[in-house]
Parts: structure tokens; C-alpha cells; sequence
């Protein structure tokens, strides 16, 4: 009698030296791109409602399809392949509605104007989620902020579909990524199992190692003293914003979040205090915190370029995904 192997018992194949065709939604700068074309993978095609956005994913990325269109797509416009060839989906849709900053609003008009994006950023998610289920891709995956809503629909669709969704909440600091960045990752369930064996505290990595001329001996982040709560509410009642001297991180630990909307400033300490000097990162150096490499191309403008770095998912996370996809395909 034939004895069957592990990959046909989980219904895998062995890789057969050719990954799979990515199909990136909610591409924005091309963080999961670059990642998968770090993995081996073509990225075939590639869509965003965000054309400054598109323009970065297009200036990188020239082989690559680009739609610029609004999500979600009726069936007859998906554009995945019909003749048998094997490819991934994956889904980044937007977060902000789903950050407990922005889930406190300081007026009635403001907070029916958050419900209806909100319920608006939910049908997204469950858009993607049947999508990546239902369209035929031999893999796929999801990435998204941990939230409780999240989680319930991500539990959902697992209870929904046995044996064909599982998910990981993991900060992406114990996958190597220089940068405290803690999202849930959902997927074909070999996909999580290896990218679950690739956390481990030992794995993070400093400021230092990823900007190779560090411009102080710390960052801060530009927040508030409190809560996130106090955060969102704290011109309304008045609240200052920290010293200069706290909220920081060395050189020598993982950074901050890079945020789409708040930056990150060099700092340099002395024997005396803080140095005056406070130039914020630039492009490039959120970029490296990112993961992404030295020579991708951004456009003009600091804050642009910080909030298409900040909105990416960083290519460190997406390449270990697709070498599990391209290995077990």
C-alpha cells in the first residue's frame, strides 16, 4: 500500500519551483507587494482607491497591473484567473475605523459621521473575507488592526468555513520587524502555522540596525501623556501635549509604531539634557523601520511619504507569508 505523505494528508503539493500570481487589494504603497516579490511571487495585479498611493505601488512595481478603483467589486469584476493556475489574494482593508483612538469622537455630528464609516470599514472587511474564501485563490490572507470587532468577524468566518481560516495576533517586533506593530494576520492555515514559528522575542531588531545613520540617540513619539481615549478628546478639554523628554525609545530598541498620521522625531540626549535639535525621520528612515529596502521610490512631501510608509504593511511580515505559500502550494 502507498503510504501518503504529510502534504497530500493537509491536501498540499509540493512546491513545484513556481509560486504563486499575487493579487493585492487595498495595495496602497505596495508593502505586501514588495514582500511577495521578495518571496519569489509576480504580482499580477494590484488595486487602491488612493491614486497618489498607486502612483508609489506603479513607480516600484511597473510589471504589475494596477486598477484604481473603489472596493468592494461585484463578482463579475474580480479579477482572478479562471484557467486552474494557482495564485494568493490578499486583503489589507482600511484600519483607522477599527484603532481605539479613533473610536472616541467629542460631538453627536461627529458620532454619526463615525458609525456610518465604521459600518462602511465593516462591510469591507466582510467583503474581503468571503472574497479571499470564495474566489478559488489557493492561498490567501487578511491583515488588519486586533480589534474586538475584528476578531469576532475574522471567529466568524472560521466557524463558517472549517478547516480553512485561522489567525494570529502577534507584534510584528518578535518577527524581526525594528518597530513595535502588534495586528492580527489571518489566512490559509499553513500560512499561520508558519509565521506563528517565526515569532520569537530573540528575533527583534534595534532603531540602529535598521537606519544605518541614526540622526540622535532616541525618538519620541509624538503623542499625548494619557490614555488614547484622553488622546482623541485632549483639545476639548484642554490637555497639553508631553515633554520633550518623554515618550522616548533608544537607538538600540525597537521604534515606535510609524503611524500614517503622527511622526517620529530624532532626539539626542546629553550629559545636560535634551539636545534642541528635533528634525522628525524622513521617508526613507520610516521606510527602514518598515522594512521596506533602500532603493524603493517614494513621492515629494515628508507628510505624504509618511503616511503612505505608515498605512503599508511592512514587506518583512508579507515575505515570510508568501515563502510559506511558495513552499506549500
Amino acid at each position: 500500500m502507498r503510504q501518503v505523505s504529510l502534504f497530500e494528508t493537509l491536501g498540499l503539493q509540493k512546491d513545484t519551483g513556481e509560486p504563486p500570481d499575487v493579487y493585492d487589494f487595498f495595495a496602497g504603497a505596495g508593502g505586501f507587494s514588495c514582500g511577495a516579490r521578495q518571496a519569489g511571487c509576480r504580482v499580477v495585479w494590484a488595486c487602491d482607491n488612493d491614486p497618489v498611493a498607486l502612483r508609489t505601488h506603479a513607480s516600484n512595481h511597473p510589471e504589475t497591473t494596477h486598477a484604481l478603483t473603489e472596493l468592494p467589486l461585484k463578482r463579475s469584476q474580480w479579477p482572478f484567473p479562471t484557467d486552474g493556475r494557482r495564485f494568493h489574494a490578499h486583503f489589507s482593508p482600511p484600519c483607522q475605523r477599527f484603532s481605539q483612538a479613533n473610536m472616541y469622537v467629542s460631538s453627536k455630528r461627529e458620532k454619526a459621521e463615525g458609525s456610518d464609516e465604521l459600518r462602511a470599514a465593516t462591510r469591507l472587511v466582510r467583503w474581503s473575507l468571503r472574497v479571499a474564501l470564495t474566489c478559488g485563490a489557493t492561498t490567501w490572507s487578511f491583515e488588519q488592526v486586533p480589534s474586538k470587532r475584528i476578531i469576532a468577524l475574522v471567529e466568524r468566518a472560521k466557524r463558517q468555513h472549517p478547516g480553512r481560516v485561522e489567525y494570529v495576533v502577534v507584534d510584528f517586533v518578535d518577527l524581526g520587524l525594528p518597530q513595535s506593530r502588534k495586528r492580527l494576520i489571518a489566512g490559509s492555515p499553513h500560512l499561520i502555522a508558519k509565521l506563528e514559528r517565526n515569532v520569537d522575542p530573540l528575533r527583534r531588531a534595534s532603531i540602529a540596525s535598521a537606519i544605518p545613520a541614526p540622526r540622535g540617540t532616541h525618538v519620541r513619539n509624538g503623542c499625548y501623556s494619557k490614555s488614547c481615549r484622553q488622546y482623541a478628546l485632549s483639545k476639548r478639554k484642554g490637555r497639553k501635549r508631553s515633554g520633550w523628554g518623554e515618550h522616548l525609545r533608544s537607538i538600540h530598541e525597537p521604534s515606535f509604531t510609524v503611524l500614517a498620521n503622527r511622526g517620529l522625531n530624532w532626539i539626542t540626549r546629553t550629559a545636560t539634557g535634551i539636545k534642541k535639535k528635533r528634525p522628525r525621520l524622513s521617508t526613507h528612515e520610516y521606510a527602514a523601520l518598515q522594512s521596506f529596502p533602500q532603493d524603493y521610490k517614494w513621492p515629494e512631501g515628508a507628510n505624504l511619504g509618511m503616511k503612505q510608509v505608515g498605512n503599508s504593511v511592512p514587506p518583512l511580515v508579507a515575505s515570510l507569508l508568501m515563502r510559506a505559500a511558495t513552499i506549500y502550494v
